[in-house]
């Protein structure tokens, strides 16, 4: 668990139990053992952990999105979520499938997670990263380059934020 020096009210939590290579109530778990400690009404948990639960599924779209359908179902009962779509992964020889992956993933996800629901956003990435169509979009086909990840960023912050 860290924290930044620059964004002293962001911090970096669960890593290891949200990335998606345990089963996901290990990470709901961590994360209410942050939020139910005191009142963190204003925390809000971004997560994103489609292609590692996928990966873990034996590549079964259905089976991944049962598993994150009911991360998410928990996690509207207890915690404010944003669920973040898995990226949209250029070919690249050596992974010839992973692109395949993430594009099934992710349209199984969507009639799960792209209607409109304030007690659980969703913030789909997939769309922006497979717009940006430039060489230096990503670096190695799946994460993305600094600018990309600030549209990302702003992506999220007008989720969350309110114009005043």
């Amino acid at each position: 668990h860290e924290t930044n020096a620059t964004f002293p009210f962001v911090q970096y939590q669960c890593e290891d139990e949200c990335y998606g290579k345990n089963a996901l109530d290990v990470c709901s778990q961590c994360i209410s053992s942050f939020s139910g400690n005191t009142n963190h009404s204003n925390d809000v948990w971004v997560v994103g952990v489609g292609i590692h639960t996928y990966a873990r599924a034996n590549r079964q779209v259905d089976t991944a999105v049962q598993n994150i359908q009911q991360f998410l179902n928990t996690e509207q009962q207890h915690n404010r979520t944003i669920y973040v779509s898995p990226p949209h992964f250029f070919h690249r020889e050596d992974y010839p499938t992973q692109s395949i992956n993430m594009e099934r993933l992710y349209r199984g996800l969507l009639p799960h997670v792209a209607p409109e629901n304030a007690a659980h956003p969703f913030l789909d990435v997939f769309e922006l990263t497979q717009s940006c169509t430039m060489e230096n979009c990503t670096y190695d086909g799946g994460h993305r380059s600094r600018y990309v990840n600030r549209w990302k960023a702003q992506l999220l912050l007008n989720m969350l934020c309110e114009v005043r």
